[in-house]
């Protein structure tokens, strides 16, 4: 511990196959620096004391892959790394292996996650091993028809997706589009030119049809808009689609609410093993952001719903509730206490040592290497440059702060709500805007929350004598927290009487205690009052 320095550990463990690597390496002496060679072709990397590459974990883990346009289907890495420091011995050499096999071609293959119950649909996971980003497509089944969720990476040209479902399905089915990304949407036209409906948000439509593909655009011509809150009735089950902009403005969820069943495309982040990874969310603000998702989990819990099983398409293993909190802290992090809620991303380096210019900002939770809950968001901007993932005053979307919160200071000035739950009765939404147009279609959705209008009226059943109201301060770090003037703890639920009319007023006081917002619910029973 004094006099030389510790050998070189890394993560994942060598020796280890995967279809791609991203190898992180660690010495517990404070302030050594390690030093690397790899080769990826059989032969032995030079001696890292005299011709190497310094590390650096803060512009990314190294990336061992089989690239899409590589000529075989497997490459051996052999590390060798060593650390030093000065006025200390420097370590023994440790050398690693790691086996990356992708294949240039392969055929899909299906794994049986759920057998068909009279309660609950089958549900197949569906990915093929040449596919570079490894997406996984579900198909979920019901007692009178099916839905596929998400159309994978493979071109159809070498296997068709369609054609692999067909031997799966047992009863007519649809596509839902998860969202517009080219790891997502390859084979949307196999499925339309071979008869099958496929759905979709605006927003994808939109974006579908500004490509430069004519099977994609006669394949979005064709689709049927898929709207936020729409059910997929699969006879013995129901699939409730969702709406969750950020990693992408048209991303749309599924959710089986009988079963807990949730199938997330790019929506919950990645804990595939084999690459320690982020999922981009700088589709929008990370505060607007946080009062979507929040909003997305009491539609979650809606009519009965449950949270047991969410599948992500790059999730190797489901996760249940404890990865859906994960996914909410890492973005509460950033507004509650900013920038040094993040960190660089792990992403960056190559082989090679060629870096990226600048890493990129993630927030992260959680330990990747052993819980498969954790998440690391990546949210817009460099690491290290300026702040520009929280909302300010713009002109180029419909955004109604008046305070940046990227500036000095700013995330103390927090005092409005991100979300209002409501127990017997329903909130009377606005349109929520997160960003500029794109494609020709607006980025906003309807009926929903949003932290900076302060006036809304809630729909209550006639007959109702109370309801229950659960604000959601934005910041955690909040001065105080009042509903009808007296104290309320941030996400607990308060009755009130339900009298046509009567307002309901909440007043939050910003972490630096002198910014306020004051909100006014207005209660609307049906019939007025009667």
């Amino acid at each position: 511990t004094s006099a030389r320095v510790a050998p070189v550990q890394v993560m994942p463990k060598s020796g280890t196959t995967s279809y791609r690597r991203n190898v992180n390496m660690t010495t517990p002496t404070p302030g050594a620096t390690i030093y690397y060679t790899v080769t990826d072709d059989h032969t032995e990397p030079p001696d890292p004391t005299t011709a190497s590459k310094a590390y650096d974990p803060a512009k990314g883990f190294l990336l061992f892959d089989n690239p899409m346009r590589a000529t075989s289907d497997a490459k051996v890495f052999t590390l060798k790394a060593m650390a030093a420091k000065n006025g200390m011995a420097a370590s023994g050499i440790r050398t690693f292996m790691y086996y990356v096999v992708r294949p240039q071609a392969a055929a899909f293959q299906a794994q049986l996650v759920h057998a068909p119950t009279p309660t609950s649909p089958a549900v197949w996971d569906i990915m093929n091993p040449s596919d570079y980003n490894r997406p996984h497509v579900y198909y979920i089944e019901g007692s009178t028809r099916g839905v596929v969720m998400d159309a994978g990476q493979y071109p159809a040209a070498k296997a068709n997706l369609k054609a692999f479902i067909d031997t799966l399905a047992t009863k007519p089915y649809d596509v839902v589009l998860g969202h517009n990304n080219p790891d997502h949407v390859e084979q949307v036209s196999a499925f339309v030119e071979g008869g099958i409906r496929l759905y979709m948000t605006a927003q994808d439509k939109g974006s579908v049809l500004a490509s430069r593909r004519p099977d994609f655009i006669a394949a979005a011509t064709a689709s049927v808009l898929l709207k936020d809150g729409d059910v997929l009735d699969l006879g013995n089950v129901q699939m409730t689609a969702y709406q969750t902009p950020g990693h992408s403005h048209g991303l749309v969820i599924l959710q089986d609410k009988r079963n807990g069943w949730i199938f997330g495309s790019d929506m919950f982040g990645c804990n595939r093993p084999a690459t320690a990874d982020i999922t981009n969310y700088s589709g929008a603000k990370m505060d607007t952001f946080l009062s979507m998702v929040q909003q997305l989990y009491t539609n979650l819990r809606k009519n009965g719903g449950r949270i047991v099983e969410v599948h992500n398409a790059h999730n190797e293993v489901p996760v249940g509730y404890a990865g859906l909190e994960s996914f909410q802290a890492a973005v509460q992090q950033l507004i509650d206490i900013g920038d040094s809620a993040s960190s660089p991303s792990m992403r960056g380096t190559t082989p090679g040592g060629q870096q990226m210019p600048a890493p990129q900002r993630m927030s992260m939770v959680g330990d990747m290497w052993r819980n498969k809950d954790w998440i690391a968001l990546w949210v817009g901007g460099n690491y290290g440059g300026p702040v520009d993932y929280l909302s300010k005053p713009t002109t180029d979307y419909a955004c109604k702060t008046t305070i940046d919160y990227n500036a000095a200071g700013g995330i103390k000035k927090y005092s409005v709500l991100s979300n209002v739950e409501i127990t017997g009765g329903a909130l009377v939404g606005v349109d929520l805007t997160w960003a500029p147009p794109a494609n020709g279609v607006a980025n906003t959705l309807s009926n929903k929350f949003d932290p900076w209008i302060y006036a809304y009226d809630i729909a209550v059943p006639a007959g109702s004598k109370t309801i229950t109201i659960a604000p959601t301060a934005m910041s955690n770090k909040i001065t105080s927290l009042k509903l009808n003037g007296a104290a309320i703890k941030s996400g607990t639920g308060r009755p009130v009487p339900a009298s046509d009319g009567s307002t309901v007023t909440v007043d939050v006081v910003a972490p630096d205690g002198v910014t306020t917002s004051h909100y006014v619910l207005t209660i609307r029973t049906a019939g007025g009052g009667a």
